[in-house]
């Protein structure tokens, strides 16, 4: 019984395991469509960072700092966001959803006549940069899940490969050894038995 039990939780622990490299190549896939996504979206983010640094910097020397935080006081305002969640494996990985970030001049309650054209263009890159950031965000958090969830199945996969697999096949061939040694012993005691009574049955002749 203890064999076939061990025989038993072999093949449960190597069906697991092709189970669980069955999940992690599909998660690794995920994970690497939506790298390779947000590394489009970085480079994009980096390209209007760098926009809105130069643009700060000009609108800073050519009207002043006080009047680029006055301008950004004035434009001062909440972004709604909504987050959406689906499940992909088991896992729930998180999407935004928001208005559009990026403000006309008028929307942001300043005088635009009043307000230096390079404050105006600062203030448009800002929020350019603040839109991608927002796309960016939510993508970054879910490979950080995938990853995660990939080095879990990857330890699991090895516990069962490295650990308990090479665990219960020693188990096996000591059972066997055992059950080898014990009917090795049975043919032993059954020779000797048919033995003394073929023996018995000559000294019976004999004596008749």
């Amino acid at each position: 019984m203890n064999l076939l039990a061990r025989r038993a939780q072999i093949r449960l622990a190597s069906d697991g395991i092709v189970l669980l490299k069955g999940k992690r190549e599909a998660l690794l896939k995920e994970l690497l469509a939506r790298a390779r996504k947000l590394r489009g979206l970085r480079n994009e983010l980096h390209r209007r960072g760098r926009a809105a640094v130069a643009s700060l910097a000009i609108a800073r020397a050519a009207a002043g700092t006080p009047e680029v935080r006055s301008t950004a006081a004035a434009g001062h305002r909440q972004v709604p966001l909504s987050v959406t969640t689906e499940k992909v494996w088991g896992l729930e990985l998180a999407d935004t959803e928001h208005e559009p970030i990026v403000r006309s001049p008028r929307e942001r309650a300043i005088g635009v006549l009043a307000t230096p054209s390079h404050v105006l263009d600062a203030a448009e890159t800002a929020e350019a940069m603040l839109e991608q950031l927002v796309e960016c965000a939510p993508i970054e958090r879910n490979i950080q899940v995938l990853g995660d969830e990939v080095r879990k199945v990857s330890r699991r996969i090895n516990a069962l490969d490295d650990y308990l697999l090479p665990r219960l096949r020693d188990d096996v061939r000591q059972i066997s050894r055992a059950l080898e040694e014990r009917e090795r012993e049975d043919v032993f005691r059954l020779k000797r038995i048919k033995q003394k009574k073929a023996a018995a049955r000559r000294h019976a002749a004999g004596d008749a």
